[in-house]
């Protein structure tokens, strides 16, 4: 592990973009069944409802990508900063290669790292990467893209986010203080002032961190549990809020 001192978020960004394109369960192999009924009762959605993502769709509508407003978003990169794209599960097309993509859009500098099938935890365990990665002064744009493979038949639609952040070996306004697979640790609520922010998919602890930066809601030397707790998997994240104000929290292009 890079042992290169602190770690911290400079910049956090969102892009979220309703999606339709999803067909019944009855139209895909039984070996999804399993997997269909965990997220139907974690969900509270009568499996008879529950609606697949349409294979593919990416190429033949040129579907939203909610990861390429998410890192234009956060700005021109520096000559050597690193680009790191997780994903909670699949490609929906194997011919395309996202990040390939993303590189050749952005005509992206410096080095390029993905991960995929974190599920529920690629929110929470997105800066494991940088820690592992980063020198010191270094930097990285970390983009976490969760595409839901499963959908309620009675909404006809789910939503497809990207978190992007910047990332900083080195002090800033967030300063990353650890994460983990499981329940999160049990001294947290020894720390004080603490706050909790719990959510089900990869990103929703991220926006709701975002919206709390935006109306100012966190103080400085505050620590922030970011908890997320889904069908298949559980997983944390704590950050303190250095300064907090100084958090680019720009809108997605």
């Amino acid at each position: 592990m890079n042992d290169s001192g602190e770690l911290s978020v400079h910049a956090l960004s969102v892009a979220v973009v309703p999606h339709t394109d999803y067909r019944p369960l009855s139209d895909f192999p039984e070996a999804l069944l399993p997997r269909a009924r965990r997220v139907a009762e974690a969900h509270g959605i009568p499996l008879e409802h529950l609606l697949v993502v349409t294979p593919n769709d990416v190429v033949e509508t040129g579907g939203p990508d909610t990861s390429a407003r998410a890192l234009a978003a956060l700005g021109p990169p520096t000559p050597d900063e690193t680009l790191l794209l997780v994903r909670s599960g699949p490609l929906r097309d194997a011919k395309v290669a996202a990040l390939a993509g993303l590189v050749h859009a952005f005509d992206w500098p410096g080095d390029d790292l993905g991960i995929t099938h974190l599920d529920e935890l690629g929110g929470v365990l997105a800066l494991d990467l940088p820690r592992w990665a980063l020198a010191a002064g270094a930097r990285a744009s970390t983009l976490v893209c969760d595409e839901p493979l499963f959908a309620d038949g009675r909404l006809g639609m789910a939503w497809f986010t990207t978190v992007g952040l910047r990332v900083v070996r080195g002090p800033g306004p967030l300063t990353f203080l650890g994460s983990g697979e499981g329940p999160p640790p049990d001294d947290f609520r020894s720390e004080a002032p603490a706050r909790r922010v719990t959510g089900r998919a990869p990103c929703d602890v991220w926006l709701t961190l975002r919206n709390l930066l935006h109306l100012g809601e966190l103080r400085p030397g505050e620590r922030v549990l970011l908890h997320t707790r889904g069908p298949r998997r559980e997983g944390w994240l704590r950050l303190e809020a250095t300064d907090p104000a100084l958090t680019y929290l720009p809108e997605p292009r």
